[in-house]
């Protein structure tokens, strides 16, 4: 009890503790930090990189491509070259929530959302087919 100032500072640290955001040490009556549940490391859901990419177009083509990208907070950009051509890459990550729109010639839009694991990304087109990615 030697730590706190006051029972103030004693119940403060004691309602955290009980809302898991601190552990409390028995021994020392100090507070300990804990990782609170759903955060991870800003590292391990960085969609910075090259990827290639495999997609199934509009006609139902299916398609591979390589991703250039550059990530800034929950900001995605980057480019895209695909066989058809290249365009550029613009999106946002969210925990491990990316939504990326692809921006090709003649206007060409595309979209995809899905999460990230790792070197890995997933998930579906906003015309609803599959799309994956691994870092390279």
């Amino acid at each position: 009890m030697k730590r706190f100032m006051s029972m103030k500072l004693l119940s403060i640290a004691m309602l955290l503790s009980v809302a898991g955001v601190v552990g409390f040490s028995k021994a020392h009556a100090a507070p300990m930090l804990m990782p609170v549940a759903g955060a991870q490391d800003s590292a391990a859901s960085s969609a910075a990189g090259s990827w290639q990419l495999s997609f199934t177009d509009p006609q139902g083509t299916q398609r591979q491509a390589t991703l250039q990208l550059q990530q800034d907070g929950l900001k995605i950009s980057g480019t895209f070259q695909g066989q058809r051509g290249s365009g550029s890459v613009a999106g946002t990550m969210q925990g491990n929530q990316v939504s990326l729109t692809v921006k090709g010639r003649g206007g060409r839009e595309m979209s995809f959302s899905g999460t990230l694991e790792g070197n890995k990304m997933s998930g579906t087109t906003a015309l609803g087919s599959a799309w994956s990615a691994v870092r390279q």
